[in-house]
């Protein structure tokens, strides 16, 4: 399978559960659980990532399915202000090598660039770790709210 057009980068503004069926039960499939919080919070309205400066993208297939997903929302931690959390970034196991999880990554930062001075994301996986390392983050001991951090253009430590 290729990375062509017939995947669509999306803003996410609904959540129709049969188009997030297929990624929702990847995830389960894998063990994961993001995705199925993901779609409680949306559906009890706890986060939709409608905040200022807040957004979720994702990717879908021609047939209206969501295969890969990733959003920003401000960083809960108290004392973090100019802060955002990358999260709930996933990709369909079919869908992976693709550079589904890369194009996802440039559609949050561009979004987060000139409204945070710091991103954050929280891995729990070596592969997960290594992938925002290629990203530009970089790893915190620290912190008990995050793993990573980057530091967008123009602010300083």
């Amino acid at each position: 399978m290729a990375l062509d057009g017939s995947l669509r980068l999306m803003r996410v503004h609904e959540m129709d559960r049969l188009a997030w069926a297929p990624l929702l039960a990847a995830s389960k499939a894998e063990g994961q659980q993001m995705l199925g919080r993901l779609l409680d919070d949306w559906r009890s309205g706890a986060n939709r990532f409608d905040r200022p400066g807040e957004s979720l993208w994702g990717l879908q297939n021609a047939h209206g399915q969501w295969v890969a997903v990733g959003g920003l929302n401000l960083e809960p931690a108290p004392g973090r202000r100019g802060a955002a959390r990358m999260r709930r970034f996933y990709v369909h196991p079919d869908y992976r090598g693709l550079g589904c999880a890369r194009r996802l990554f440039a559609a949050v930062l561009a979004a987060a660039q000139g409204q945070f001075e710091r991103l954050h994301v929280n891995t729990q996986s070596a592969g997960s770790a290594a992938f925002w390392a290629r990203c530009g983050f970089a790893p915190v001991a620290e912190s008990p709210a995050y793993t990573h951090v980057r530091l967008l253009p123009g602010h300083m430590a």
